[in-house]
């Protein structure tokens, strides 16, 4: 960047035109240029430039603290995903800044993996979720997992009442309906230790995920409709378009390429 100011101090102290040119390697049409442009003062040259990414607006920044403040935890997915709806479209590094900065004082959470072989694990939990509809309602869902591609050898779940009824010298007594089940699929039950969810972080998370990226987030105008019609297209983006964090490739990539490398 061409200091104007010091090209105007030159010639103030009598150096040619052609030479100041040639000591900045700019032509000498340039240098007369500054020389009619208005006085640069030593204030204006020693003022910080601000170079670097252009910073967000003071508005969309306070429409953003808004949803936060409302909200706490929504996802920077979401955030995006209402901005590009009200015409005020940022990147999703732009929002991972903004957002760092309004969530300083949040810890981040902390996940521990319940490690297994392919096969081997199913991780199971079960949750509830009050969703709100655009009249003001608020509905709760209770649903379970319907369908998955096979029988694992073990399944994996805390130790809620739907599980396990109570103890017998240290033996769990299993709930009735979930030990026909098993006995019906052939899978055994193992537990994780009372009062350790971080045994069985992975699906911990991806439950609390799901409820603040879509349910808690979105407003449905029924759950007949509405509802399956915006959760099929949040899978989408969520699974095969938008990349995750950590591996930068969405997560149907990623995991078409396992599946390629265990074959």
């Amino acid at each position: 960047m061409l200091d104007r100011h010091a090209v105007q101090e030159l010639l103030r102290a009598g150096m040619k035109p052609r030479a100041v040119a040639k000591q900045f390697g700019v032509s000498r049409r340039t240098v007369e240029r500054v020389a009619h442009e208005p006085a640069v003062t030593e204030e204006e040259a020693t003022r910080p430039s601000g170079i670097g990414r252009p910073g967000v607006e003071d508005v969309l920044r306070e429409r953003v603290r808004g949803w936060l403040l409302g909200e706490p935890e929504l996802p920077p997915g979401e955030v995006c995903r209402r901005l590009r709806d009200a015409g005020t479209p940022l990147g999703l590094s732009t929002t991972y800044r903004m957002l760092a900065a309004v969530r300083q004082t949040i810890p981040a959470e902390v996940m521990v993996r319940f490690e297994g072989v392919a096969g081997e694990f199913a991780q199971f939990d079960f949750g509830q979720v009050d969703v709100k509809l655009t009249d003001g309602a608020r509905r709760r869902l209770l649903a379970s997992f319907e369908a998955s591609c096979g029988v694992p050898l073990r399944v994996v779940f805390d130790n809620p009442r739907t599980v396990v009824t109570g103890r017998h010298e240290g033996r769990p007594i299993w709930n009735a309906t979930l030990a026909a089940v098993a006995i019906d699929y052939g899978f055994t039950i193992e537990l994780c230790t009372p009062r350790s969810p971080e045994q069985k972080g992975a699906v911990e998370n991806l439950v609390g995920f799901v409820k603040r990226a879509f349910f808690r987030a979105r407003r449905f105008t029924d759950l007949e409709r509405d509802l399956p019609r915006q959760l099929g297209e949040w899978l989408v983006d969520a699974n095969e378009v938008r990349p995750s964090r950590a591996t930068h490739e969405p997560p149907s990539r990623c995991g078409a390429a396992f599946t390629a490398l265990a074959t």
